[in-house]
C-alpha cells in the first residue's frame, strides 16, 4: 500500500510537470514591442512603408522642418502713411459757427462739439444737415476741408476742427507667448515685425523653439523667432489688420520597447535627432535592446497612393547608421521603436522553463 502511495505520488509530479510544460508552449512570451520580423512581415503585407534609412531620408527631415518664411513682397510694403484717417477710425468734430443760424447746439464753451463719429465702411463719417463726408485716406486737415465745403451751402464762416480720438485703422493683433498680448499701432516709424514684437515683449519658454506667424487675410508665413532676431533682413513691414502669433513650438516624441526609459521625450532643441531621443530616453537597454531593429514611424508622412504610415528602419550596429540617426530629426508625435533582442525572449523561455523545474524538484522532494 505504501509503494502505491509513492507511486501515486510521482505520478502526480509526472503530471504537475507535463501540465506546466503544455501550458507554458501555450502562452504568448510578453515584450515591450514589436519585432524586427514582425516590421519586415508587415512590410510585406504592405500595412506599413519600411524603409532602410540613409543620409538622404536624413537630409529630407531638415528640409521638412524649414518653415515657409514670409512672402518676398511683404519685406517691401509701403508703411501706412503717418496722420490719415482710416476706416474704423473714431472722430471729433467741433463747428465753429459766426451767422448766428445756430445749426449745431452749442456747449458751455459756445461751440459745438460731435463725439463718437466712427469711419464707416466706406471711409465716410454722417454729420446733421450735411450728410455723408468721405474721410478715409484724408489727414485730419483734408477731412476739415471736405466738412467746411459741405457746410458752405448751409452757412457762411462756420470753421471746423477734425480730431482722431480713437485710431482703429492701423493696428495689428499680436497673440500667443508674448507678455503684452493685444493690439499695436502702427505707422510709417513703427510698422515693422521687429518694432512690434518688441512692443508686445515675447517670452517663449524657449526662444530656440519659439517660431513666429504672420496672418494676412489669406496668407501666412512663419519664421523661427531667433534667426528673425539674427537676421534682421528677414524682418517685414506689416499692414493694418495682420495678426502676429508667437508660440513655442516644443513637441514630443514616443519611445517605446526596449529603452531605459519608456514614454513621451519633450523636443528640447532645433534639429532634435533620433540619438537625441534615444540618449534623453536613457539609451537601448543593455539586457535587452537589439540595436539592428531601431525603428521610427512617422503618421504623417504617408505615401499619396496608398497612404500607408512609413517606419525607418536602423541598424545602429552599423557605425554609419549611427550618422543617419544623428543626422534624422524627430518631429513632433514621431514613435521611436525598440525592439527586443533575440537572446531576450529566449532568456524569458528559459526563466520560465526554470520556474517549472524548481516547482517539479520542490514536488519530487516529497516523493522517496
Amino acid at each position: 500500500m505504501i509503494r502505491s502511495l509513492f507511486a501515486s505520488r510521482r505520478s502526480a509530479v509526472g503530471c504537475l510537470v507535463a501540465g506546466a510544460v503544455i501550458s507554458l508552449g501555450g502562452c504568448v512570451i510578453p515584450r515591450s514591442g514589436p519585432s524586427g520580423g514582425d516590421f519586415t512581415r508587415a512590410a510585406a503585407d504592405r500595412s506599413i512603408d519600411l524603409v532602410e534609412a540613409t543620409m538622404q531620408d536624413a537630409a529630407a527631415t531638415h528640409t521638412g522642418l524649414r518653415s515657409p518664411g514670409f512672402d518676398p513682397s511683404w519685406r517691401t510694403g509701403t508703411a501706412p502713411a503717418g496722420g490719415v484717417i482710416g476706416i474704423g477710425d473714431v472722430l471729433s468734430v467741433t463747428f465753429f459757427e459766426r451767422d448766428g443760424l445756430n445749426l449745431f447746439v452749442a456747449g458751455p464753451d459756445g461751440n459745438a462739439r460731435l463725439d463718437g463719429l466712427k469711419v464707416d465702411a466706406s471711409g465716410s463719417i454722417q454729420l446733421p444737415y450735411v450728410g455723408r463726408v468721405q474721410v478715409a485716406g484724408r489727414s485730419p486737415a483734408e477731412a476739415r476741408h471736405a466738412i467746411v465745403g459741405s457746410l458752405s451751402r448751409l452757412t457762411l464762416g462756420t470753421d471746423v476742427t477734425v480730431t482722431v480720438t480713437e485710431q482703429h485703422s492701423r493696428l495689428v493683433s499680436v497673440q500667443g507667448d508674448v507678455a503684452k498680448p493685444g493690439v499695436v499701432p502702427i505707422g510709417p516709424e513703427s510698422n515693422s515685425l521687429l518694432a512690434v514684437l518688441g512692443a508686445a515683449a515675447p517670452d517663449p519658454a524657449d526662444l530656440e523653439l519659439a517660431t513666429v506667424t504672420v496672418r494676412r487675410g489669406g496668407q501666412s508665413g512663419t519664421v523661427s523667432l531667433s534667426r528673425l532676431y539674427e537676421q534682421p533682413e528677414d524682418d517685414i513691414a506689416l499692414r493694418p489688420g495682420d495678426l502676429v502669433i508667437v508660440r513655442s513650438a516644443a513637441g514630443t516624441v514616443n519611445v517605446l520597447g526596449a529603452a531605459g526609459l519608456q514614454g513621451r521625450v519633450k523636443i528640447t532643441r532645433p534639429n532634435y535627432s533620433l540619438m537625441d531621443a534615444i540618449a534623453d530616453a536613457r539609451g537601448l537597454d543593455d539586457e535587452a535592446a537589439d540595436p539592428a531593429a531601431v525603428y521610427v514611424m512617422r503618421l504623417s508622412n504617408q505615401m499619396a497612393n496608398v497612404g500607408l504610415p512609413r517606419v525607418y528602419h536602423f541598424n545602429l550596429r552599423n557605425p554609419a547608421q549611427l550618422a543617419v540617426a544623428s543626422a534624422f530629426v524627430l518631429h513632433d508625435g514621431d514613435a521611436v521603436l525598440i525592439s527586443n533582442a533575440q537572446f531576450t525572449q529566449y532568456h524569458k523561455v528559459l526563466s520560465s522553463f526554470s520556474g517549472v523545474l524548481n516547482t517539479a524538484r520542490s514536488a519530487s522532494s516529497i516523493a522517496p
